[in-house]
C-alpha cells in the first residue's frame, strides 16, 4: 500500500532523534512592544528584528494565553497544572508553601526521563521552600537564577517593589542570585545580569554532548522593573523623551540581541536545525503608574558591582510597555493582561508551517504536555495523584503545530474565580469590577499618562456580568451580556463546574527564610526547610 506523502513525512519525523527544544518566557512583555506587532524605531526599522526573523520562520501564536501575573504563569508551565489548580497569586521566595507544591512533578523531571540534559537560566518564581523546590530540585541538570519576581541587574539585590517618587537608589538587601545548589558568590556584581546569563548559556551550549537532546529553559529578566538597561542601549533610544519607555525598550533591544547571540551559536554549533524553540511572555505589559521619574542623574561609568551609574534607571511605578491595541495589561483580564507575544521557530518547525499564524487557543500548560509528546514521556503524574494533588491540565498541541490537526484540543481556560474564556466568548460575573479599561495608544507611556494612567480606568460589570465576543471584538470594547442571555447562561453553567476543580492552599511568608538567608547563605537567598 503506498503510504501518502503527508504522512510519510510524520513517520519519519518520529523516527528522527529527539528534538533540542529552547523555551523563553519573557518578562512582563507588551504585545505593542514587538516588530510583528507594529512597533518601530523612530528611524522606521523594527524594534525586534531577530524575533520577527523567528516568526517569520516559524508560526505566529495569536492566541496564546498566560495568568496575570507572573508566579502563576511560570508554576503553570513548570507543573503542567492551569493557575488554578497550582497558584492564582503572587508568592515570593519566602513563601511557606513554595508556589508550585512539593510533590508535583516538573516538566524537566519529565524531559530527563526521555534523555535530555535540562539547564535553567533566568527567573525562577516559582518556589525554593525546601531544596526540591528549587530548579535542581525540579530536575535540571543545573540552573543560574534569582528566585524572586525581579531583582537589580548590576547588584542582584532583591527588588522589594515599586518606589514612589524615590530620587536615590535602594541600598541593596538580601542577594537574590543563585548557582544550581548554592549561592552565585562568584558571579554575583561581574555585571550586568542579562550578560552573566548570556555567558552560562553559550557555555551551556559548547559544552554540550550533540548526542543528547537538550533542554534549554532561558526565563529572561527582561523587561521586569526595575528598568535597567546597558547605556549603550538606552543611546539608541534617545529619541524617546518619556523615560520609562526609553529604558524599557532599551532593553527589548537587548533581549532580540541576546536571542540573536544564542541561536546564531546553536547554528554555529549545527544545533539550530533540530531545535524547536518556544517564546512567550509570563504576562501582558506593565502600563501601571510612573508614580515619579525615573533617576537618569547617575551617569554612564559606574562600577560593576553597583546599580549606580549605568545610565538611567526606573524604580517608581511600575509602566513602560505598551499592549496596544488591546485594552489593559498586567494584572487585568482583558486580553492585554492574558493574551501574549508568543511563537515557535527553528528548524524542527515543519516546512509546511513556517511562516503561517496559529488562531487556536493554547495556554502556557500546554507546553508541558507538548514537550512530554515530542519526547516520548506519558504527561502524567502518579507522585502527585498519590499525594491528593490535581493531575495534569496541559493538552498536546503538536498534532496542531505540526499539521495534523486544523483545530486547537482547548477550548476553555478557567483563568480565575472571575474570569473564563470559552471558545470565543469571555465571561465576567455581575459586580466584577475590572481595572485596566482603556488601551492607552501606540506611544505608551507618553506625556498625558503620568496623571491618566490605564490603571486608573475602571468599570463594573451590571447585573448580567460581561460578556465579549473575542471573534468580533477583540479589543474588548462592547459587552455583549444583554442581547445573548442563553450564551451567558451557558457559560455561568460552564463556569460553576469548573470553579469546583480550583485547588488553593493559603500562601504566607516563614520569618526563618530571611534569617536563614543570613545565617547559613552570607546575605543570598536560598531553600531554608529540609537542608
Amino acid at each position: 500500500m503506498r503510504i501518502p506523502l503527508l504522512m510519510s513525512s510524520l513517520l519519519v519525523g518520529s523516527a528522527a532523534k529527539l528534538p533540542h527544544i529552547f523555551m523563553v518566557i519573557v518578562d512582563d512583555y507588551g504585545w505593542g512592544d514587538v516588530g510583528y506587532h507594529g512597533a518601530k524605531m523612530a528611524s522606521g526599522d523594527s524594534l525586534t528584528p531577530t524575533i520577527d526573523g523567528f516568526v517569520k520562520e516559524g508560526i505566529e501564536l495569536n492566541r496564546h494565553y498566560v495568568h496575570m501575573m507572573c508566579t502563576p504563569t511560570r508554576s503553570s508551565f513548570q507543573s503542567g497544572r492551569l493557575p488554578i489548580h497550582v497558584t492564582t497569586g503572587l508568592c515570593s521566595p519566602c513563601d511557606k508553601s513554595g508556589a508550585i507544591p512539593r510533590n508535583m512533578t516538573g516538566i524537566a523531571a519529565q524531559m530527563k526521563k526521555a534523555g535530555y540534559a535540562t539547564h535553567q537560566v533566568g527567573k525562577w518564581d516559582a518556589g525554593m521552600t525546601t531544596p526540591h523546590h528549587t530548579p535542581k530540585g525540579r530536575g535540571y541538570d543545573s540552573s543560574l537564577n534569582y528566585f524572586g519576581h525581579g531583582n537589580w541587574m548590576w547588584t542582584e539585590a532583591e527588588w522589594l517593589g515599586s518606589e514612589n517618587g524615590r530620587t536615590d537608589f535602594p541600598a541593596p538587601t538580601i542577594i537574590d542570585f543563585w548557582d544550581t545548589d548554592k549561592p552565585a558568590y562568584h558571579l554575583n556584581g561581574t555585571g550586568y545580569e542579562e550578560y552573566i546569563f548570556r555567558d552560562r548559556m553559550l557555555d551551556i551550549l559548547h559544552n554540550h554532548n550533540q548526542s543528547v537532546p537538550l533542554f534549554l529553559q532561558y526565563d529572561s529578566k527582561i523587561a521586569h522593573y526595575p528598568l535597567q538597561a546597558p547605556p549603550s542601549y538606552q543611546d539608541k533610544h534617545k529619541d524617546i523623551d518619556q523615560m520609562n519607555r526609553r529604558v524599557y525598550w532599551s532593553m527589548i533591544s537587548f533581549l532580540d540581541d541576546q536571542l540573536k547571540n544564542i541561536t546564531d551559536t546553536m547554528k554555529e554549533l549545527n544545533m539550530w536545525d533540530n531545535t524547536l524553540m518556544v517564546l512567550s511572555s509570563d504576562n501582558g505589559g506593565p502600563v501601571m503608574s510612573e508614580r515619579g521619574d525615573c533617576n537618569s542623574t547617575s551617569g554612564v561609568d559606574g562600577k560593576q558591582n553597583t546599580d549606580i551609574g549605568h545610565a538611567a534607571a526606573c524604580f517608581n511605578g511600575e509602566t513602560g510597555a505598551s499592549n496596544w491595541p488591546l485594552r489593559g495589561g498586567k494584572h487585568n483580564v482583558f486580553e492585554g493582561g492574558i493574551r501574549v507575544n508568543a511563537f515557535v521557530s527553528g528548524g524542527y518547525v515543519p516546512e509546511a508551517k513556517r511562516g503561517t499564524k496559529e488562531e487556536g487557543m493554547i495556554h502556557i500548560t500546554d507546553w508541558y504536555t507538548t514537550f512530554c509528546s515530542i519526547a516520548g514521556v506519558p504527561a502524567v503524574d502518579p507522585w502527585a495523584a498519590s499525594s491528593g494533588l490535581p493531575g495534569i491540565d496541559g493538552l498536546d498541541m503538536w498534532p496542531l503545530l505540526s499539521g495534523r490537526n486544523d483545530t486547537s484540543p482547548r477550548t476553555t481556560i478557567l483563568v480565575n474565580k472571575e474570569l473564563l474564556i470559552h471558545n470565543n466568548w469571555k465571561y465576567i460575573p455581575p459586580k466584577t469590577v475590572l481595572t485596566g479599561d482603556a488601551r492607552g495608544g501606540p506611544q505608551y507611556p507618553n506625556a498625558t499618562t503620568a496623571t491618566d494612567p490605564i490603571e486608573n480606568h475602571k468599570m463594573t460589570c451590571p447585573s448580567e456580568g460581561c460578556l465579549f465576543n473575542l471573534d468580533t471584538d477583540l479589543y474588548e470594547t462592547t459587552n455583549v451580556a444583554a442581547q445573548n442571555p442563553d450564551v451567558v447562561k451557558m457559560m455561568q453553567q460552564l463556569m460553576e463546574t469548573e470553579k469546583a476543580t480550583i485547588w488553593e492552599v493559603p500562601h504566607s511568608d516563614d520569618p526563618k527564610c530571611k534569617a536563614t538567608a543570613y545565617s547559613k547563605y552570607g546575605g543570598f537567598y536560598g531553600p531554608w526547610k529540609e537542608i
